[in-house]
């Protein structure tokens, strides 16, 4: 379980910063202080930043779970891990595209390819082990 626990310990400190992210431009209490009183906030950055949380929290809990099942099943401790950096990487871009910038269409798009190359990875070895 160990190696689930540090991808769900990456992916969970991006998924609070998505949050804050998020927080920030609803204009949250917290983080008004760190701006100008007469801020104002174009409601596409707040959509974008919406989805791009929404995204990760879409994702990141079916890889998890796929990530532990194959743990528990003695998975191949390489091939988690390059599933786990790869699946990260790809929220990570992903995340940052859409959070964080206007129009970014290699990380919006490599962020999802690798995404799902992060699940094929291990939906592979899961197929076999169900059709087995």
């Amino acid at each position: 379980m160990e190696i689930t626990l540090i991808f769900t310990t990456i992916l969970s400190i991006f998924m609070i910063i998505l949050a804050v992210r998020v927080l920030d431009l609803r204009g949250s209490p917290v983080t008004k202080s760190f701006h100008k009183p007469n801020r104002e906030i174009d409601p596409n950055d707040l959509e974008r930043a919406i989805r791009g949380h929404g995204n990760l929290i879409e994702y990141a809990p079916l890889f998890l779970i796929l990530m532990l099942t194959l743990e528990l099943s003695d998975a191949s401790v390489t091939l988690l891990y390059i599933a786990g950096i790869i699946f990260s990487l790809g929220r990570l871009m992903h995340g940052i595209a859409f959070s964080f910038m206007r129009k970014n269409v290699f990380l919006r798009i490599g962020g999802m390819s690798l995404t799902f190359v992060g699940f094929f990875i291990l939906i592979i070895p899961a197929l076999e082990i169900v059709i087995s």
